[in-house]
């Protein structure tokens, strides 16, 4: 490959790191999509990756804050991280990180602000449930988050 590929290739993994962190399988998909050789494209990532201006473990960091912040639960943050090419053991490690406490205020969080936005009442266990497993809540965050709503609801 020329150098002037490897340099186009390089200016683009500048410019998406500018925008947010990415995973190495994001950056490696966008610049598959934008026509480059898969073997310069993983040379490039691999160098940023070395100089720590790409980390998957960043990456991981910001992206389960961010959706905390959303009021996702644990199980669909792990899924969206594994479909962006994070190993497991990075998932589970800072998933980790995350007390019992903030997980349980975020399943409280986020069925507060459903039960005040729709038509849905706290007697509509079944709804609740569903939306609540579709947040990726274990069934014991579930269940906080129901006695705690009976409580303050």
């Amino acid at each position: 490959m020329s150098k002037s590929l490897n340099s186009d290739i390089t200016k683009l993994i500048t410019k998406y790191l500018s925008i947010r962190e990415h995973s190495k399988l994001e950056l490696k998909n966008k610049l598959i999509e934008k026509g480059f050789d898969d073997e310069e494209i993983l040379l490039s990532i691999n160098e940023f990756a070395a100089k720590n201006i790409q980390s998957d473990s960043r990456f991981t960091e910001e992206f389960i804050r961010s959706r905390l912040k959303k009021n996702k639960g644990p199980i669909l943050i792990s899924s969206e991280l594994n479909s962006r090419g994070i190993e497991e053991a990075l998932i589970s490690e800072n998933l980790s990180r995350i007390s019992d406490g903030q997980w349980l205020d975020s399943a409280f969080a986020a069925l507060r602000k459903k039960l005040r936005k729709s038509s849905i009442t706290i007697e509509d266990r079944d709804k609740i449930y569903s939306f609540l497993i579709g947040r990726g809540f274990e069934h014991k965050m579930i269940k906080y988050a129901l006695s705690e709503c009976k409580n303050e609801c």
